[in-house]
């Protein structure tokens, strides 16, 4: 599976600092651009593309993925409505900035009256080490991905939470 999503300059100031798009509208339109791309290039066939802000000339992409179709998880607000929609047209959903599993809730919920396809779909949960996930997946998770801080996480964290396995 593939994880997208825009980013953002807040915490390490990554895009100003390397002359990258700021604009998150911006951003979006490249990533969905981008996205298109992607699915073109994993079909096998030579890639003829002129867009808003890529031009890819005949480029092909072997081998092809193993899968006809690579699963693509989106990450955004749900409360903005472009991430969901774009969420809704791919495979999973990992919404941030959510603090209980009734957020969660509604946010499955949000993209469930989107989604027009009876496929399998992910809803991917953030929770901190040694919490119990069963809220959470109540609520729609499939999956449950440990939150660690970047600044403290110790290589024996994360062993930890690998060895004891979900809730």
């Amino acid at each position: 599976m593939l994880g997208v999503g825009l980013g953002s300059d807040r915490f390490g100031e990554e895009f100003s600092r390397t002359g990258e798009e700021l604009d998150d509208r911006v951003r979006g339109r490249m990533l969905d651009e981008s996205l298109e791309i992607l699915a073109a290039a994993w079909s096998g066939e030579v890639v003829n593309h002129r867009g808003e802000h890529y031009t890819v000339d005949g480029v092909q992409f072997l081998p092809t993925p193993v899968r006809r179709h690579v699963p693509v998880w989106a990450a955004g607000f749900p409360g903005n409505s472009r991430p969901r929609q774009r969420a809704a047209r791919l495979d999973g959903f990992f919404p941030v900035n959510l603090s209980s599993p009734e957020q969660f809730a509604e946010a499955v919920a949000q993209i469930d009256a989107l989604r027009n396809s009876s496929a399998p779909y992910d809803y991917v949960a953030e929770i901190e080490p040694g919490q119990d996930g069963t809220p959470y997946e109540r609520a729609g998770a499939t999956w449950l991905l440990s939150n660690f801080d970047p600044a403290t996480v110790t290589v024996d964290q994360v062993r930890g939470v690998l060895r004891d396995g979900p809730g």
